[in-house]
């Protein structure tokens, strides 16, 4: 998965996402040059999700449906 700026310029390049006893444990490069391990813990996770707000935890279902189904359509043609 990688994450862009506003400009279009790759800013994150998530390789994996895995769990270690209670953290999320996520490997990839940083702005295309450092490779990084990123440790998540569960209070980490509970401030994401009240940066997100409601609106947005509420879409990601159907965001997750989209994504989905685009790469679906991808692989296919």
């Amino acid at each position: 998965m990688k994450m862009f700026s506003k400009e279009g310029v790759e800013m994150v390049d998530v390789k994996s996402i895995t769990r270690d006893g209670e953290r999320l444990v996520i490997k990839g490069k940083v702005m295309g040059a450092m490779t990084t391990t990123i440790l998540v813990n569960p209070e980490d996770c509970w401030q994401a999700a009240r940066l997100l707000g409601l609106r947005v935890i509420l879409c990601l279902p159907l965001l997750l449906a989209k994504g989905f189904w685009i790469s679906r359509k991808k692989a296919e043609g």
